[in-house]
Parts: C-alpha cells; structure tokens; sequence
C-alpha cells in the first residue's frame, strides 16, 4: 500500500540540521508518510545522520557530486509514490500537525492543487527571528494583497515575483504529472517558474498557519540570501520565467491583467503577444523591459518599425546610462583625488615650515632669555659697584677735577673753623 504523502529532501552539507528535520517529520501527528531524500553530493556527515534512523519510511540516494538543488529535488519527487508531496529543505523543520492540516485541506478541496503556509523564522541556534531576517514579511503578501484566484497569483507573480514559501507546500501529484518538474537550469527561483507553470492551469490556496521552521543562516548562506550572485542570477531567471506569459492565450491575458489594461487606453484590442509587450513596458524590472523589446523584435517584420524603434532608444536595460554616471563619477574621483593629494602636499609644506619657524622662534627665545640673564647680572654688578667705597671716592675725585675753586673754598672754610 502507497503512502498518501511523501516528503520529498534534497540535501546539502546541513549535518549539524538534518536530524532535527528527518525528525520533525516522524514526530507528524499523521502517520501515512515516506521521506525520500536526495543528498546532493554533500561533503560532510549529512547521509550518515539521515542513516542513523532505522525507519523504513526513509528512503535515501546520494549523488557523488553536486549537481543542483532542483535535480536532487527532481530525483526524489521520481521516486516517491504519495499522492500529495511535500518539500523540505534539509536545514528546516515541520512544525507539528503540518501535515495533518494540510492532508485535510487537499481532501476537503479537491479544486485546490496546492497549499501553503506560513514560515516561522529562526536562527542557526533554533531561536526564534523577528522580523525574518533578510526575506522580511514578503509571505505575508498573499493576504495584504488579497490573492485569490490564480489570475491574481499570475499577475502577483509578473509585475513582483515570488511570495510563496517552498518548503510551506503540499501539492498534488497530478499537478506535477500536468505541468511537470522543476527547470534544473534555474538555481535562485525554481520554485517561481514551478508557481507560474502550476497557476497557469491550477488554483492554489495559502493558509494563515505557520507550519515549518525556516531557518536563516549566518553570512548570507541560504540560496535565496541577498548576495551578489544570487542577485545577478535572479534577473536573469525572472525574465526566463516571464517568457511563459508569451505562451498563454490572449483571453488568458486580458483576465490576468484586467485592472492594468482598464487603465491604458487603447490597448484592449491588441493582439494578446503585443499587449503583454506593452503590460511589460510599466514593470519595474530590467527582465519585464527586456522581455517587451524581445516581443516587439520579434514581431516588427515587414510592419511598423517606430514602436520598436522608441522604445529601444530609450529604455535601458543593460544600465548604459548608470555606467555613464558611474564613469563620470570616477573621473570627478580622480580629479578630487589629484586635489586631496595637492592640498596634502601643501599640508604637509605647511607643517614643515610652521615646525621650522617655531625651531626659529624657539631658539630666539632661548637667545633673548640669555641676554636677558646677562643683562640682569650686569645691573646687579652695576649696582654694588655703586655702593661700593671706591665707586664713592672715584666720584669725589671726579667732583674736585670738575670744579676745584669750589673744593679749595671747603679746605678754607673748614681750616678757618678748625682755628
């Protein structure tokens, strides 16, 4: 007998996580399960702490090397036999009752191909994150935004990508068999191009629970963390995923995007390929510009250039005009670089000079200081050779030179007094 769920693991380098995830889905309230997993090649103990449950509901094949996470993830969805599937990634953890809840939900809908939830965010540690670290309350869209029916989710996902949390799902296995596996040629957003190929023809249902544990890794080294090559790698995968709208039926086209073409006059009556090229012009990103130049290209054979022509003169989608700027900005770094490092020069004259003065003005002083030393004992000799008996006599001898008449009538006032 077939389980009715399987829980599909690709895993990678998580030992110090595993067990907590293989154990978090044997501890389920709802017993009907298999684990099958796929180690991608992982370079540490990963497959041994899977091995080290004796359960017979695990399932486990180890590639030699790594080959990506949607081609492990590919693998274990082959091998598996539930009815409904389930993905866990191998550094997370079902919270309790998770898929009790959602083996509910699927049988209840049977109009539903897939359901999610909500992530509970946590660190390395397992403690609780506020906030989610860098993914923020981006899951919380599918209620801020009031998504419902799979034309809102296809618009959502065109004008602003993914809001789904992956490891959240349970989906159908006829789902798969409808749309098929994920792109192993995409590494960042998978999980989004499964998403658009599944709403193009299934309804989908988020529910407000949370469900897993979804931890959030130290120096940026989740897949989906805001580093530079996930970033350069995103674009490029969003505009490969937006090339499935080319492909969907012009009435398709106008229920996806009803509201948006209300508000542009003009182009209800478009053909559905060159009404997605101008629905893309009023997106934000570089992949929805390139993606309306590509359609208009293709289409501008033997017909009216100048749309084409308009819009490839002035929209920029390989950023000419930020490296123009950025140039620009260089050459103003240099030349202020060159200022920096003449006014240094000056600066440093400056000091030169102001510590060569200040020798000077020091050693003027200690001069001054001298003469002010010597002056000071020279007035002093001076003034006790003034006080001195020969200082006194020298005098009176000056006086008798100067005016003799009056020393000689002294000597005879004071002889004729002695008589």
């Amino acid at each position: 007998m077939h389980p009715l769920v399987s829980v599909v693991i690709p895993s990678y380098n998580h030992e110090p996580f595993v067990g907590e995830s293989v154990k978090s889905i044997l501890d389920q309230t709802y017993p009907n399960f298999e684990i099958v997993m796929t180690d991608d090649g992982s370079r540490d103990g990963t497959p041994d702490v899977v091995r080290g449950f004796r359960d017979p509901r695990i399932e486990i094949e180890v590639f030699p090397e790594n080959r990506g996470a949607a081609v492990a993830l590919n693998s274990a969805i082959r091998r598996s036999r539930g009815e409904f599937l389930c993905m866990l990634s191998s550094d997370d953890f079902f919270l309790p009752g998770k898929l009790e809840k959602q083996v509910a939900f699927l049988t209840a809908n049977p109009g539903i191909a897939a359901v999610f939830g909500m992530p509970r965010f946590i660190d390395e540690r397992g403690e609780f994150l506020p906030g989610g670290g860098f993914m923020g309350d981006i899951f919380q869209s599918p209620f801020k935004e009031n998504l419902q029916s799979r034309q809102d989710w296809l618009r959502y996902f065109f004008f602003r990508g993914n809001c789904l949390c992956h490891p959240t799902v349970m989906v159908r296995r006829s789902a798969y068999d409808d749309v098929g596996l994920f792109n192993p040629r995409l590494a960042n957003l998978p999980d989004l191009d499964m998403w658009v190929r599944l709403c193009v023809e299934h309804d989908i249902h988020v529910m407000s629970d949370e469900l897993i544990a979804m931890r959030v890794l130290e120096n940026n080294r989740n897949m989906s963390a805001p580093r530079r090559d996930a970033i350069l790698r995103h674009h490029i995968e969003y505009y490969n995923i937006l090339k499935h709208y080319r492909r969907l039926p012009r009435c398709l086209i106008v229920e996806v995007f009803a509201r948006d073409i209300d508000s542009k006059n003009g182009i209800a009556e478009i053909a559905g390929t060159t009404l997605l090229a101008q629905l893309s012009l009023s997106g934000q990103q570089p992949a929805h510009k390139l993606l309306a130049i590509d359609i208009l290209f293709e289409q501008a054979v033997d017909g009216d250039y100048r749309l084409l022509h308009d819009v490839t003169g002035s929209l920029d989608v390989f950023g000419i005009d930020a490296q123009h700027e950025s140039s620009e900005l260089r050459g103003r770094l240099v030349s202020a670089q060159s200022e920096i490092d003449r006014l240094s020069s000056d600066l440093s004259n400056t000091r030169s000079e102001t510590a060569r003065l200040a020798e000077t003005q020091s050693a003027a002083e200690a001069v001054i200081g001298r003469l002010a030393a010597m002056l000071a004992a020279t007035k002093a000799d001076f003034d006790a050779f003034k006080n001195s008996r020969f200082y006194k006599v020298a005098t009176a001898i000056k006086r008798i030179r100067s005016k003799p008449w009056r020393f000689a009538a002294t000597l005879v006032r004071a002889n004729r007094s002695s008589h």
